[in-house]
């Protein structure tokens, strides 16, 4: 899988420096790529990534009263209905990887002229991480790509309407609810002093101890986050974030950039200013809901899926286009070799 890998993040680095000598071909290339990434996701090994041998599981064993605790109703009906067919679970995989990856290549199309690079930002990371791995969430993820331009639209209830329905697919499309109080409008003097202050704000409030969300008054997840952070200290949840982790540190200082440049990008992109407040969320997301650790990567990951886009519009800040995708081809291959292992999925990558 590791040459696999590396062969496609060739391929489209090479394709991103000829994109203006291709015209005719872009568009068929750009299916044919996606296509490549459909099948690579669909026919993987079994155990390659942290979560298939359990869906492999779920998908023998939907019918026993346990199977659904930690998927969705819809995963086991569609299992109860891939199995009058097939007992190999690859074709669950390539249903997923179908719908995931599409989703996902439909939104890089309405959101950048560019046809490669957000291609290459999205294999650097996110291909591996959801649809490689976290199957369900990578069909959500796309879901969220097409919501967040939606509501820029001023279309808030077929956002609304769409993210109950990735409900069904991942119960995570929830915690995307909060994005439709959100705009397009361009980023002004006190929202740019805002979108500042954002990470500062989330370190503030893992430096309290999480007393601030979880006060019991909170509405809605004060007594639950109470619950969790208790179950913690108790030692029945191990897993632990470090806020002042290096690829964390290398998002933020990439937002910041961004935030820096946002009149030059916004002129090229229509969709910037809702895709880099969704970052910021998803940034001060990560150090805010650190004492859950688990909590804090799904919520930070999806929110932080718009960085596919945001990162291949780095290519704007440069006068000289060749030098601006250089930057974003760095990016990405230092993503690929270093989050991705960084979050457990070092297998995939072993050469």
């Amino acid at each position: 899988m590791g040459y696999i890998l590396l062969t496609i993040f060739i391929i489209t680095a090479t394709l991103c420096y000829l994109e203006d000598y291709i015209e005719k071909y872009k568009m068929p290339l750009y299916f044919l790529m996606g296509f490549l990434l459909i099948v690579i996701a669909g026919f993987r090994e079994v155990g390659l990534d942290p979560d298939s041998e359990n869906y492999e599981y779920t998908f023998h064993n939907f019918f026993k009263s346990n199977s659904g605790d930690m998927v969705e109703p819809s995963f086991l009906v569609i299992s109860y209905i891939l199995n009058l067919f097939t007992d190999n679970v690859h074709v669950l995989f390539l249903l997923y990887a179908s719908f995931g990856v599409t989703l996902k290549l439909y939104a890089f199309r309405k959101a950048s002229s560019l046809f490669f690079l957000p291609m290459l930002c999205y294999i650097s990371f996110y291909y591996v991480l959801h649809d490689l791995t976290q199957i369900r969430a990578g069909v959500v993820s796309g879901i969220f790509l097409i919501a967040l331009q939606l509501i820029s639209e001023g279309k808030k209830r077929n956002a609304l309407i769409l993210l109950l329905a990735g409900a069904l697919i991942h119960y995570s499309s929830l915690a995307l609810l909060p994005i439709l109080f959100l705009n397009n409008k361009p980023i002004g003097k006190k929202m740019t002093i805002l979108l500042a202050l954002a990470i500062p704000i989330g370190y503030f409030v893992y430096f309290s101890g999480g007393s601030i969300l979880m006060n019991p008054s909170l509405p809605f997840i004060g007594n639950k986050l109470a619950i969790y952070q208790a179950a913690f200290e108790k030692g029945k949840m191990t897993v632990g974030i470090n806020i002042f982790d290096p690829l964390h540190l290398f998002n933020i200082v990439l937002y910041y950039y961004m935030l820096f440049f946002k009149d030059t990008i916004s002129k090229f992109c229509q969709y910037f200013p809702i895709l880099l407040k969704t970052f910021a969320i998803g940034l001060a997301l990560y150090s805010a809901l650190a004492f859950l650790p688990v909590l804090a990567l799904r919520t930070s990951q999806l929110y932080c899926v718009v960085n596919i886009l945001l990162f291949s519009y780095i290519v704007y800040t440069f006068k000289q286009k060749w030098i601006g995708i250089s930057m974003v081809v760095l990016i990405s291959f230092i993503l690929l070799y270093v989050s991705i292992p960084h979050y457990g999925l070092g297998a995939l990558i072993i050469l």
